[in-house]
């Protein structure tokens, strides 16, 4: 399905706001909804969140060899849980988890893990706001489970949950500036996976010239382990928040993410026979280059209101445009997600 820029660029103009330049108000990054937020020196702060997501997959190649192209995903329930704590009032650590339940495809799994620290380089008396942050990707919590069957004119790689089996790392930049009752902020950030084997692979449904591999002649064992390439992503956007009053306040936001092609280095497993060999070294051939790259390009809107002078309450609702290869099975030609959050923060 093919997404052009052009929507992306006329989506980002029509959520960037007219900005005056008023005064700065001191403690303007107090509302933890606002993108240049950070804890103060011994503020601990939680978030809550427990969102659903609607899809309608693509009509690729990878969607077709599963019958599953143009099907509906709802629910996919999408639980969220985020912890900082201020060291001092420029230095922070945080935490995320996020995990996603897709019962109409079986996949299940941590889609978000994140620990890290952030610093605030500039945070100068007239607004302007300059952080570097790093998180180690926590991919690697969870094996990444797939299987490889027979589907259409030929085989497919299917995956069984959301984790990719891979640590990495997290590298950013967030720079803004607070106009009164706005703040207006942009951010660059790279993602880089060390490849591994740290997958299972499940083979039983898998045939060779109509016999199971898992049988005689092959023997290949149930399930095997591959080594996968290591990866490099990116992603960058820029958002808009508005203090409406003490209570309520509102933000708007657009990013782009490069997701990487996969690809299979080797056969970890070791299998006894050759004929289990010859179709090892096939399917290491056929998937040397999954073809699954993609990019996304996702606006969200957030309505926040302050219930006490700790815990705050947001309704956040994103829709994602995207564009990928032939056998990407995550490329969808539609897909919303809302969810309701609460935060809390304490001295």
């Amino acid at each position: 399905m093919k997404k052009t820029l052009k929507i992306a660029v006329l989506a980002v103009i029509a959520v960037t706001p007219a900005l005056a330049d008023t005064p700065y108000v001191a403690g303007s990054l107090s509302n933890l909804e606002n993108p240049l937020y950070l804890p103060t020196h011994g503020e601990l702060y939680s978030r809550v969140g427990f969102g659903v997501m609607y899809k309608v997959t693509d009509s690729n190649d990878a969607q077709k060899k599963l019958f599953h192209d143009g099907a509906k995903e709802f629910p996919i329930w999408r639980p969220t849980l985020e912890l900082g704590y201020g060291i001092t009032d420029r230095w922070a650590i945080h935490g995320q988890l996020g995990y996603t339940h897709n019962r109409d495809i079986h996949r299940y799994g941590f889609h978000l893990g994140r620990l890290g620290t952030t610093y605030r380089i500039i945070n100068s008396g007239d607004g302007w706001v300059w952080d570097i942050y790093g998180d180690l990707h926590m991919g690697g919590i969870q094996k990444m489970k797939g299987s490889l069957m027979n589907k259409g004119a030929g085989d497919t790689f299917v995956y069984d949950n959301y984790s990719n089996g891979r640590w990495g790392y997290h590298v950013g930049t967030k720079f803004g500036k607070i106009w009164n009752r706005w703040t207006t902020s942009g951010f660059v950030e790279l993602l880089r996976t060390w490849g591994n084997h740290n997958n299972e692979i499940d083979v039983t449904k898998f045939k060779v010239g109509g016999m199971p591999v898992t049988g005689a002649p092959f023997n290949m064992p149930d399930k095997i382990s591959v080594d996968l390439k290591s990866t490099t992503e990116f992603d960058l956007g820029a958002n808009a928040f508005y203090q409406v009053n003490d209570r309520w306040s509102w933000g708007v936001g657009a990013k782009y993410i490069y997701h990487a092609q996969n690809g299979l280095k080797d056969v970890h497993t070791q299998i006894s026979t050759t004929q289990g060999q010859a179709v090892a070294n096939a399917l290491l051939a056929g998937y040397k280059e999954m073809h699954d790259r993609f990019s996304e390009f996702a606006q969200s809107f957030t309505l926040a209101y302050q219930a006490t002078d700790s815990m705050q309450v947001s309704w956040f609702i994103e829709n994602t445009l995207d564009n990928g290869q032939h056998l990407n099975a995550n490329t969808t030609d539609l897909k919303l997600e809302t969810a309701i959050k609460s935060s809390d923060s304490k001295n």
